[in-house]
């Protein structure tokens, strides 16, 4: 099975390679704006996009006699979360929150983060 795999992050991480695992292990890194070409024996797998604790949702694949391509991508939704942020910051003193408002805000906007954790990056086959 030929696998082209690309990462189309925008600037999010530019400086730090995203690491491909086939079936939970680590397969190869791939760079900012990078395609990379691999080929494997196996006529299926699970792929999944991993930096740190940033994931994405395992892709299977399947061989089907032709090359698959796939692109790793920044999940739209988490993408969103800097503007909410910024506005948050700006609420802040405009609506002259205290500590507690502050705390309130931060633990809401945490939970979020941890839940999009798994889903931060989109690997998916394109055609």
């Amino acid at each position: 099975m030929n696998i082209r795999c690309t990462r189309n992050t925008g600037f999010y991480g530019m400086g730090s390679p995203i690491e491909i695992k086939k079936n939970n292990q680590k397969w190869f890194s791939i760079n900012h704006n990078q395609t990379k070409s691999v080929e494997i024996d196996e006529k299926q797998c699970v792929v999944q996009a991993n930096f740190f604790l940033l994931k994405s949702q395992p892709l299977s694949l399947v061989d089907e006699g032709r090359t698959i391509e796939l692109e790793v991508t920044m999940n739209p939704i988490l993408l969103s979360n800097y503007v909410i942020l910024f506005i948050g910051m700006i609420l802040v003193p405009i609506l002259r929150l205290n500590i507690i408002g502050i705390i309130f805000l931060l633990v809401i906007y945490f939970i979020f983060l941890f839940s999009m954790l798994n889903k931060a990056y989109i690997i998916k086959e394109i055609q």
